[in-house]
């Protein structure tokens, strides 16, 4: 399995001095990783506000907190280890949050994302990474990450129902872009939208400025309902969607950190910021490739420099997120919903292939995962997502076993 091949901490990467690798291409490399990283998920956040009825402040202090601990552990991982470390948060998390948050109270879903990332931390304290994610099937993992996330991509049609010329000019602006370069479409998309609207008289420009992020500290609760429909889930996605994508991304590209241990600093940073409205912070599986590829740089024992590069522009992202929560809150929500859509729909189509490709002939555990959590219908105070899961183990455990 893929999870015993990255167990292999070895690699052939001798440390270097970071001034004498340092290299335009990779402080270049290092910038398109977070502006590509920032294109799509942080539109998501602007849906969870929504839902969840964030403030500006919490939402700022959220993209701040974000940035700060993804800069940092990228930073630390990459000195450490003299790979091209890069971190994230997990999308497939922040998709979750739109519906997993609704009528949750603040402090309790601060709780949920500090349980969470401790549960993830132990992991990787007591060397289970491995052995955790041989216990949850793929497929299911797949599924559940397909039936969150699916309701992003029918958000799109509803757009081009309302608003047809900047829907239609945003989706073709990501297909053409698509065809020549899927690396810059969701940017050039948001570029597009964003041109498209100020043209057409549909956003705000006066409220505007280059304004510093002040983070805003939320006090914990803690409830069983909270710690069951959004703790787990997190878990789950943030180590089937994001850890293990993430290192069979850097092992593609030649490099094998020990998982366990980026998996403890992840999580003990993700726990320290929590209280300032971040989920969880992890290995990057969506912009992994772009620091690890000889683009790069030619020398792959110098590209660790894209990811620290990277750090430091998280780093001053995160400075100023309370300028980008009034960007996209001037957007109108049509050209917000485009946007999640279109980053989004990678995502989809994998997770869907995986989860089918990856299940036994004739299973429906998959499909009963899929259903259950694209419904969205929460039972017993509990998110549709802790049901989906349940059933769908339930289904290979029980019902299929023997089939």
């Amino acid at each position: 399995m893929l999870g015993k091949e990255l167990a292999v901490p070895a690699s052939p990467i001798r440390p270097l001095g970071p001034l004498r690798d340092a290299s335009w291409s990779a402080i270049l490399s290092g910038l398109i990783a977070v502006i590509i990283g920032y294109a799509g998920p942080t539109v998501l956040v602007f849906q969870v506000a929504q839902s969840a009825h964030l403030t500006e402040s919490q939402i700022a202090s959220w993209l701040w907190a974000y940035s700060i601990a993804s800069g940092i552990t990228s930073i630390v991982a990459s000195l450490r280890f003299r790979m091209p470390v890069i971190t994230a948060w997990s999308t497939p998390g922040v998709a979750f949050l739109v519906t997993g948050l609704a009528g949750v109270p603040f402090a309790e879903a601060v709780g949920a994302f500090m349980v969470s990332n401790l549960l993830i931390t132990l992991i990787g304290a007591f060397g289970l990474f491995n052995r955790v994610l041989q216990r949850i099937p793929m497929a299911l993992a797949a599924a559940l990450n397909a039936g969150i996330l699916i309701s992003f991509g029918f958000a799109i049609f509803g757009a081009l129902r309302s608003e047809p010329l900047l829907a239609g000019a945003m989706m073709a602006a990501f297909l053409i872009t698509r065809r020549f370069s899927s690396r810059w479409a969701v940017a050039v998309t948001l570029l597009c939208g964003t041109a498209l609207c100020i043209s057409l008289g549909r956003v705000d420009t006066g409220g505007l400025a280059l304004i510093a992020a002040v983070p805003e500290w939320t006090t914990p609760a803690f409830s069983f309902g909270s710690m069951v429909s959004i703790a787990i889930p997190l878990t789950v996605l943030a180590l089937t969607g994001q850890y293990l994508p993430g290192f069979a991304v850097l092992k593609a590209s030649g490099y094998e950190p020990p998982p366990d241990s980026v998996v403890r600093l992840c999580g003990l940073a993700s726990i320290l910021v929590a209280p300032f409205g971040c989920h969880n912070v992890n290995p990057s599986s969506m912009i992994a490739a772009i620091v690890g590829s000889p683009d790069t740089h030619a020398d792959p024992a110098r590209r660790y420099i894209a990811a620290i590069s990277a750090g430091a522009f998280y780093l001053l992202f995160g400075t100023f997120a309370t300028t980008f929560v009034r960007l996209f809150a001037a957007l109108p929500k049509e050209a917000v919903a485009v946007l999640a859509g279109t980053a989004l729909l990678g995502a989809i189509g994998g997770s869907l292939e995986t989860a089918f490709r990856s299940a036994k002939p004739g299973s429906l555990a998959p499909l009963m995962v899929f259903v259950t959590t694209a419904a969205g219908i929460p039972f017993l105070g509990l998110g549709a997502a802790f049901w989906g899961i349940l059933v769908g183990m339930a289904m290979v455990h029980f019902v299929e076993k023997n089939g």
